[in-house]
């Protein structure tokens, strides 16, 4: 039996069934596992992504055609052919780019697509009010790219933010877990490894075409195109208290509180007692520095905070 990738199969029906992929990534109804299976299956399949993602030079011609703006290019980028008239297939596969660019899930296609961009380093937070009727607040290690316009979009590519939508106002938040659809209010989005969690403090939205609306108090986790929704949090300023500068704490392990703590320092602070782990921790403590988290360490628990010769600082039983 011959081996499959010995098989021909026509590159305009390879071009199609990328097409497909790509603009089901982007309602966020794919399965992510099985894309990525089909793009891994054969070569082919790879060498006809690759190619649906490099006619995004292209887009420009795709803009002047519906008169959306003029996507950004590098100065030395060659210029489009003028007034051509593109076939349908071309625009197949113009389309298709705007798919690729907007949705395949890694930095390059999020520059690509976006106007703007915006981060911050561990232990910064920013606020960002570039786009009107939009205000986004950036944790720690975070960071956004976004694209204004009468339906603007927002890409969440690492951390953590805060959204603010004033009436009138919509908004498609994209993420590694799918695309929610937000309605004017107050959210928090956190991305947790190839998922996002959505804390609808105020307003409401969906994820993908879902039909129920996610309502005030919902969390939602998103996982590829798929919602687990805890319903009615009670406390949600414990998710939110990153934008006051604190670190809220009911009770977690120690191995938990450390996981958070850290994601505001660059000197971590690590255990070097293993039976530590298992100690429970409650209170209120900033972020913007250990020093109060780690006296109550120690008058609570006794335990010893000593600072390494790579910066971090170890725990220890005093």
């Amino acid at each position: 039996m011959s081996d499959r990738s010995e098989i021909p199969e026509p590159a305009a029906d390879l071009t199609d069934i990328a097409a497909g992929w790509l603009a089901s990534l982007d309602a966020g109804t794919a399965d992510r596992r099985a894309f990525e299976a089909w793009r891994a299956e054969d070569v082919r399949h790879a060498v006809a992504f690759a190619e649906v993602a490099s006619t995004w030079r292209d887009m420009s011609e795709l803009a002047r055609i519906s008169g959306d703006p003029k996507p950004a290019v590098s100065d030395d980028a060659p210029a489009p052919a003028p007034d051509k008239q593109p076939t349908r297939r071309r625009m197949l596969r113009i389309a298709a780019a705007a798919g690729a660019m907007a949705l395949a899930g890694g930095g390059f296609a999020m520059r690509a697509a976006a106007r703007n961009s915006a981060e911050t380093r561990i232990g910064e937070r920013r606020a960002i009010s570039e786009v009107p009727g939009l205000s986004v607040n950036l944790n720690t290690d975070s960071s956004i790219y976004w694209k204004d316009g009468k339906s603007p979009r927002l890409w969440l590519e690492r951390g953590e933010i805060g959204i603010q939508l004033d009436p009138g106002r919509r908004l498609s938040l994209m993420t590694p877990g799918g695309t929610f659809h937000l309605a004017p209010g107050d959210y928090n989005a956190r991305l947790r490894g190839s998922s996002c969690e959505l804390a609808v403090l105020s307003g409401s939205g969906t994820l993908g075409d879902a039909a129920r609306p996610f309502q005030p108090g919902d969390v939602a986790l998103a996982t590829a195109g798929q919602a687990n929704v805890r319903q009615r949090e009670t406390d949600l300023t414990r998710i939110t208290a990153w934008r006051r500068d604190t670190l809220v704490l009911n009770g977690e392990s120690l191995d938990y509180a450390l996981a958070e703590m850290n994601r505001y320092l660059r000197g971590k602070i690590v255990i070097g007692d293993p039976d530590l782990s298992r100690l429970r921790i409650g209170g209120t403590f900033a972020t913007t520095n250990p020093t109060e988290f780690l006296e109550a360490l120690r008058t609570s628990f006794g335990v010893k905070a000593t600072a390494g010769a790579d910066g971090n600082i170890v725990l220890t039983h005093a």
